[in-house]
């Protein structure tokens, strides 16, 4: 007998509509979007905030996050984050591109920010997830980026980036822990990587 579940159909219950889909403004990167919303019980939101970044893959991929290992230490960067007046851990991360392919964004990414270089092989791919799913529509895929050699060339001076900082693994679990000041991906792909490489030993 086919039938759904009586949790199946309570879950159900909360799914809401679209009735319309109305662009606000944008620019390079995003389109700021209001939701036109109306529940099961008839509540009506007609400002549903939605930022959608232009590029996005069919599986609705829109950027990358990699955590580069060099000489078996976990590499990150310090950024400055104007809105929060505070320095913030992050990974190299990115936008995909047209026409690019997630792991292709990763390798071009991690050179781009941090003169480092991962071959293809060594690029491990930790899945990926949704940043944000009541404002911003689209998945991030998460990277682990192993036995990384430096290049030749100059990072690129891009806003929010700074020098890497070289931190061992049992510091990463501590910073893990405690830091507050650590990026939503960049928090995601470093448990992810931790757990990719405890299953490893």
């Amino acid at each position: 007998m086919d039938y759904e579940s009586p949790q199946k159909q309570l879950i159900d219950s909360y799914k809401y509509e679209l009735i319309k889909r109305e662009k606000k403004c944008s620019n390079s990167r995003f389109d700021i979007l209001f939701d036109h919303v109306i529940t099961p019980n008839n509540e009506e939101i007609k400002d549903y905030l939605i930022v959608k970044p232009k590029i996005c893959k069919q599986d609705k991929t829109v950027g990358v996050c990699v955590v580069p290992i060099f000489k078996e230490k976990f590499c990150l960067m310090k950024g400055w984050r104007h809105q929060f007046k505070e320095f913030i851990y992050q990974a190299p991360a990115g936008f995909v591109e047209k026409g690019e392919e997630p792991f292709e964004t990763a390798i071009r990414e991690l050179k781009e920010e941090t003169s480092l270089l991962c071959e293809p092989e060594n690029l491990i791919s930790l899945g990926s997830f949704i940043p944000d799913s009541g404002l911003i529509e689209g998945r991030v895929a998460l990277f682990l980026a192993l036995n990384c050699k430096i290049s030749s060339s100059k990072a690129e001076n891009e806003i929010g980036s700074s020098k890497l900082f070289f931190i061992n693994r049992k510091s990463i679990k501590e910073l893990i822990v405690k830091e507050k000041n650590v990026g939503g991906s960049t928090l995601v792909t470093l448990l992810r990587s931790i757990l990719y490489l405890d299953n490893q030993t």
